[in-house]
């Protein structure tokens, strides 16, 4: 089971935290364990024609290497942005587990979608605590239709930068509000243009054998799940500088580390 790797990652990422000389090898530990999951999840959705997760996981390999390679040696980025994914995935394992928080989670995203579908003048109902339904279209919300790993990721970034505690509580609100707002209309634009066929277009590849269904495969699987990662990173990435400062410093640190990383890459100057 691949979600061994997921816990081997966690751990190595909540014992890095611990102060040890040893701290850069658990960090190149979580990393690689985190790799190696998403790129066999990725692997896994292959079968189902979901081009996105293999795709991502291509593109962030050089990445993967570059903070791998960067952990081991000790550099100071490398093991900030650790820091960040160690508090993000803490976050995430907090709340996920939690039936009672998962469950609210996926219910207020259900009322909140059908709220804004309905302010649109577009009809939607809740035939269950975790299904939309539209035109006949039915969509089930998990908890992976919640912003919770954009806001465990986001959450996580405010240690990226110096600040108290006024101004982490003041961005924490911010991720959590703006997040929830942005996917709120992605799922609204989900519900829509499903339920509405906006996009009937290779059928064969993307309909899965359900005739109807590559709309919502355009619109969710494409559309809204590029579309949100880029505006989160963007908007919502950006506005926490309002309330942290100190993290335009931390992400123009971010953008060199990889930058040089990937000139390493490309000239086979990079270890792991």
């Amino acid at each position: 089971m691949i979600e061994i790797l997921l816990i081997l990652s966690l751990i190595s990422f909540i014992i890095f935290l611990v102060p040890t000389k040893y701290k850069n090898w658990f960090a190149a530990g979580g990393w690689i364990f985190l790799g190696l999951f998403f790129v066999l999840f990725s692997i896994g959705h292959v079968a189902e024609n979901e081009f996105i997760y293999p795709l991502a996981a291509v593109l962030s390999l050089p990445l993967f290497i570059s903070t791998i390679s960067g952990s081991f040696s000790k550099n100071e980025t490398a093991l900030k942005i650790t820091t960040v994914a160690a508090v993000a995935f803490i976050v995430y394992s907090i709340i996920a587990p939690n039936q009672l928080i998962s469950d609210w989670l996926i219910k207020m995203q259900v009322d909140n979608t059908i709220f804004a579908l309905t302010m649109i003048g577009h009809s939607a109902e809740a035939p269950s605590w975790d299904c939309i339904l539209s035109n006949g279209y039915g969509i089930i919300i998990t908890l992976s239709c919640t912003p919770i790993v954009g806001m465990a990721v986001m959450l996580g970034m405010t240690s990226g930068g110096e600040a108290n505690l006024k101004q982490k509580v003041a961005a924490a609100g911010f991720v959590i509000l703006s997040l929830a707002l942005l996917n709120i209309l992605r799922i609204a634009f989900v519900v829509k243009a499903y339920s509405e066929q906006w996009f009937p277009y290779f059928s064969e590849f993307a309909s899965g054998g359900f005739p109807g269904h590559e709309s919502f495969f355009w619109a969710h699987n494409v559309i809204g799940r590029i579309s949100f990662t880029f505006l989160a990173i963007i908007l919502v990435g950006w506005g926490m500088t309002y309330f942290i400062p100190d993290l335009k410093d931390f992400y123009r640190e971010i953008l060199y580390f990889y930058y040089d990383g990937l000139k390493k890459i490309s000239k086979g100057q990079i270890t792991v």
